[in-house]
């Protein structure tokens, strides 16, 4: 479908069914990234592996994430949301099947790895297609709906893959055909239905701006943006590591795998609550002030993961969840906000966002893997983090609110 000029009420009738198409993609990158975590001891039986290289395979997709975020926003703005992240369901998709046809550590890593490819496109698109689409407060409700997508993909994995996935084809392996039915489903929708946006001539990239060094280099000038990066690798430091590792955390506590799985699963479906409410509040001279007081709520959580048992411990797991979820969107809400980004720059700013994230996406993960063989549990790295994550307080106070412009 080519791009054209759209009436504003035309615009207003298409904005909401873009929205809900990429709620579904970015539901199919939750689902696909949910697939292991709560089968991990299944997968380290069948395929005779440690708790570090599980580690390595719950971190791989970010490890590549890291190199490919950049050139890939650059490639978003290129293209435009309707292609890019055609190409990335279809590669999630890939990377969801040969999953099923793992035999060993490479193998597995390998399939994972490729996720690495289609991921970024997808959650790099996704503030575009937000800042394109939506304006104002709009954007806020719009980030706040898109955002419960990976985590309700990310809970339905979770629930169903030790109990329902295991019950119906007796193997972990089953989830590559069942949720690949689903995310194939997805990727036929989205090049039926989605399409771009012609926009103003005025928020075209200049030439200057085509060139992914110089836009690099121009992002990087603007402090909103320095913050914002070190923001995003220690968040994603927090929630990979804990969303990859809480249901084994749970079975150290004594709960079966599928008590763990459905645990974990309403713990993030709770998710849905902070993204629908929190995100809303976060409005020009209040960010901050948010920012900060979700940092101090995931310390504490954090910390009370390795503290408490029982019915504390499900309740740290449940509000761990619900204050972790809101910072990605807040801090892309940022991002498209401050002058010099806005919808034209926000593939490539999203792009840089989502490469130092990733720097903690795969560090979570690994960390907690390689501390659970050297300690022989997750306490001591469920503590690292929680330590960590107070180092965020150091930086929150110096995001310049007054660079923020709504009409960006």
């Amino acid at each position: 479908m080519e791009s054209v000029p759209l009436t504003a009420h035309a615009r207003a009738d298409i904005r909401w069914l873009m929205l809900g198409l990429l709620w579904l993609a970015y539901a199919s990158f939750g689902l696909t990234a949910g697939t292991i975590p709560p089968l991990v001891e299944p997968i380290l039986n069948d395929l005779d592996m440690t708790y570090s290289q599980m580690g390595l395979v719950l971190g791989a997709w970010q490890l590549i994430y890291i190199v490919t975020a950049m050139p890939l926003g650059a490639m978003l703005d290129r293209l435009g949301v309707r292609r890019a992240l055609g190409i990335g369901i279809g590669i999630v998709w890939i990377s969801l099947m040969l999953r099923g046809l793992a035999v060993d550590f490479p193998t597995l890593f390998a399939s994972v790895a490729l996720f690495g490819l289609g991921a970024p496109i997808i959650s790099i698109g996704a503030p575009k297609v937000v800042a394109i689409w939506f304006t104002g407060k709009e954007r806020g409700l719009a980030a706040g709906i898109y955002t419960t997508a990976p985590i309700t993909g990310m809970a339905l994995a979770l629930a169903t893959g030790p109990n329902w996935i295991i019950g119906l084809t007796g193997s972990w392996r089953g989830t590559s055909l069942v949720y690949g039915a689903f995310v194939l489903l997805v990727f036929v929708l989205w090049w039926i239905f989605a399409r771009d946006q012609e926009e103003p001539k005025a928020q075209l990239p200049s030439n200057d701006d085509e060139k992914l060094p110089s836009a690099i280099k121009k992002l990087l000038q603007l402090r909103n943006m320095q913050i914002i990066l070190v923001v995003a690798i220690i968040t994603f430091l927090l929630n990979h590591g804990l969303n990859n590792w809480v249901p084994t955390l749970l079975l150290e506590s004594g709960y079966s795998i599928s008590d763990a799985g459905s645990l974990s699963a309403i713990a993030t479906a709770s998710g849905v609550l902070g993204l629908l409410f929190i995100p809303r509040l976060a409005i020009d001279g209040r960010r901050r002030l948010i920012l900060g007081a979700l940092i101090v709520f995931c310390f504490t959580t954090t910390a009370g993961l390795a503290i408490f048992s029982g019915p504390i411990l499900i309740s740290n797991v449940f509000l761990s969840v619900i204050v972790r979820v809101p910072l990605m969107p807040i801090s892309t809400l940022i991002l498209m906000e401050t002058r010099g980004i806005g919808a034209r720059r926000m593939g490539r700013a999203g792009g840089m966002f989502f490469a130092a994230a990733e720097i903690g996406g795969f560090g979570g993960p690994f960390l907690l893997g390689y501390m659970r063989d050297v300690a022989g549990s997750l306490t001591t790295g469920v503590v690292t983090l929680a330590i960590i994550t107070s180092i965020l307080l150091l930086f929150i106070p110096l995001i310049r609110e007054n660079e923020i412009e709504m009409k960006s």
